[in-house]
């Protein structure tokens, strides 16, 4: 294997371990904790003698797609065109590996553009409806996975739902 072959396969395993980098998922369960899908003797239902104003009985779970924040594209072209440009000054000598590190980059920023929209455009979310205790429904989107079913107690605190 010659110089320039290892080279590029050394860009490309680097480019590919960035693009992948966004498949990770985080745990889910309590406040981002995985417990092994073991619960505490308390379980979901905690202390219900004790009164909480944001508590109550889960009504339904639903994953919902919102609308991606926009910052994809950017940060997908960036990357893209470092990329673009560490590969594009491996080719050629003098004037040609400078316009070849210019192509790179300018390609690299492109589609790399293309892949962070589209992988922005549409974020997974889980909508929950909660009866309260007082009576009241609230409808809380979060994108992390509650980790929560129908029926189960749980709190609402700002925009996430924990179980209790």
């Amino acid at each position: 294997m010659n110089a320039l072959t290892s080279k590029f396969a050394l860009a490309t395993a680097m480019t590919a371990g960035l693009a992948l980098t966004g498949c990770a998922t985080a745990p889910y369960g309590n406040n981002g904790g995985y417990n092994g899908g073991y619960q505490s003797q308390q379980g979901n239902y905690g202390n219900r003698n004790a009164r909480c104003q944001s508590c109550g009985v889960v009504q339904e779970v639903q994953q919902v797609y919102t609308s991606g924040s926009g910052n994809g594209g950017t940060l997908g072209a960036i990357i893209g065109a470092v990329a673009g440009g560490v590969l594009g000054n491996q080719v050629g000598k003098g004037d040609g590996r400078k316009a070849a590190t210019v192509a790179g980059a300018v390609a690299g920023g492109v589609v790399g553009n293309q892949v962070g929209k589209h992988n922005s455009s549409g974020d997974a979310a889980w909508r929950v409806v909660v009866r309260l205790d007082n009576g009241q429904y609230v409808t809380v989107t979060q994108r992390e996975n509650p980790g929560v079913r129908n029926g189960d107690y749980v709190e609402v605190r700002g925009d996430h739902v924990y179980s209790r």
